[in-house]
């Protein structure tokens, strides 16, 4: 018998191109935050604003992160990533990343994901 625990209906109204990267890419990065143990509450760094940190990103927010702070060079990604409901999006190349968030998280997130995957 097939595993069913990951299946979910997509409704009619969605096409197939709306759709097909739910498979891998918002699975691959909701695990990150599942496995990285997000708990309500959480401030969480996202490393990497591409589709599968942001998928972590959102991930992080749905298990109760009360603080998603995203990194990332590129600054449509990180337009993007407020539309998509981070609150704070960081500019490695003009600030100290690391620096910065132990200063918005009053001494470090509870949270990192590195979703660029080099």
């Amino acid at each position: 018998m097939p595993n069913r625990a990951n299946l979910a209906r997509i409704p009619d109204d969605l096409t197939d191109e709306q759709v097909v990267l739910l498979a891998d890419i918002a699975s691959t990065g909701f695990s990150g935050a599942e496995s990285s143990h997000v708990r309500i509450g959480d401030a969480v760094a996202v490393f990497a604003l591409e589709p599968i940190g942001l998928c972590a990103a959102i991930g992080a927010r749905l298990m109760g992160a009360a603080l998603v702070i995203g990194v990332a060079p590129d600054p449509h990604r990180r337009v993007f990533a407020q539309r998509m409901g981070v609150d704070v999006v960081l500019d490695p190349t003009e600030c100290d990343a690391p620096a910065e968030i132990k200063r918005l998280t009053d001494g470090g997130a509870d949270v990192a994901i590195e979703a660029l995957g080099l």
